[in-house]
């Protein structure tokens, strides 16, 4: 399996139970002759709803920038593909619980999310078809 293409999905502003809302921002190659378009980085911020509740004012909180949170040269395909390997072959390791963090943004940590999760969640990344039984065989049971 390899990238070669990647799509990105932006967070969602509306509250959800367990998913604090958030936005992100894309740091982008563009706006000249001959440009690539590529996506360059992206920041993720988050409101956390338990202090703005708290404190009865919006709290927004930078969550996390792509490329220094995983340790990206680039935010190419092949820097996905990269990362992809990278979670496959540490799967319960620490960065695929800050993936799961990141990818609840933050409302939970890596430690609730088992073994089982952790590769659900991984397939979910690599298979645009996980209804197809064989798509995910290459991620460790």
């Amino acid at each position: 399996m390899f990238f070669f293409v990647k799509g990105y999905i932006t967070p969602s502003l509306t509250t959800f139970s367990n998913l604090h809302p958030g936005y992100r921002v894309y740091k982008m190659d563009g706006y000249y002759s001959d440009s690539s378009y590529w996506v360059l980085d992206h920041r993720t911020i988050i409101m956390n709803l338990t202090a703005t509740n708290l404190y009865n004012r919006t709290i927004f909180l930078d969550e996390y920038d792509a490329r220094d949170a995983y340790k990206m040269e680039n935010l190419f395909p092949n820097d996905w593909h990269n990362l992809v390997v990278r979670l496959k072959n540490d799967i319960d390791g620490p960065l695929m619980g800050l993936v799961y963090q990141y990818f609840t943004k933050s409302y939970a940590t890596g430690t609730q999310c088992d073994h089982s999760c952790r590769r659900g969640l991984l397939c979910s990344f690599i298979s645009a078809r996980i209804e197809d039984p064989h798509a995910c065989d290459s991620i460790p049971s």
